[in-house]
């Protein structure tokens, strides 16, 4: 009897042990297992009209972390259109953890949005490196929208409550431009400020 106990408590650590190893490689994911290269969204090409965003992103290896979105509005403040989004969040990540973030949720509404307007802006957190993605001049149904002047939001959630902000304006006109916006951080001391580094934002006519 002692002995088949030992081996029911040996196979039960056994199974928390696994358990506890899977969890942390799913959330911490130390090893990139599973993780897709980021996928730019709208316009593919390097010709038309369209903004690019470059950046530098480092996975962060805490639970709560690593998530960002970037999105456009227009100058009264109303959404257009997510141009790329972690897809935890997006996925209903924001009703576990509504400090996620949150200025993306509050903006996009989510929960609104069809399974394919989600699948359409989001991906699997990247790997570290460095990315671009593309905004074609068109809103979150594929329309082209009107206007000269549009406002950029960068959001990244670097852990818990302690986020950053990159935001700007589009003049959509005629010129070529590009700039390098400032960080706006919930935590000025914050450690995780290396999460997202080297944002380039960049309008071609």
């Amino acid at each position: 009897m002692k002995k088949r106990t030992k081996i029911i408590l040996m196979s039960i650590t056994c199974l928390i042990i696994g358990f506890l190893c899977f969890a942390y490689i799913t959330v911490m994911n130390p090893f990139n297992i599973g993780i897709n290269p980021l996928k730019p969204t709208g316009n593919h090409s390097d010709s038309g009209r369209r903004l690019e965003v470059s950046f530098s992103y480092a996975k962060q290896r805490i639970v709560a972390s690593s998530q960002y979105a970037f999105w456009i509005e227009d100058m009264s403040g109303n959404y257009i259109d997510t141009v790329y989004v972690t897809q935890w969040t997006a996925n209903g990540g924001f009703s576990y953890r509504p400090h996620s973030i949150p200025k993306w949720v509050s903006s996009a509404q989510p929960s609104d949005k069809s399974v394919a307007q989600i699948d359409a802006i989001s991906g699997a957190t990247p790997r570290n490196g460095d990315y671009i993605v593309t905004w074609d001049f068109t809103d979150y149904n594929g329309n082209p929208v009107t206007g000269t002047e549009f406002r950029f939001f960068f959001e990244g959630t670097m852990n818990n409550e302690d986020d950053v902000l990159y935001t700007g304006i589009i003049p959509a006109g005629s010129q070529e431009w590009s700039e390098t916006p400032a960080p706006i951080y919930t935590i000025q001391d914050s450690e995780y400020k290396g999460m997202l580094s080297n944002v380039r934002v960049s309008y071609f006519p």
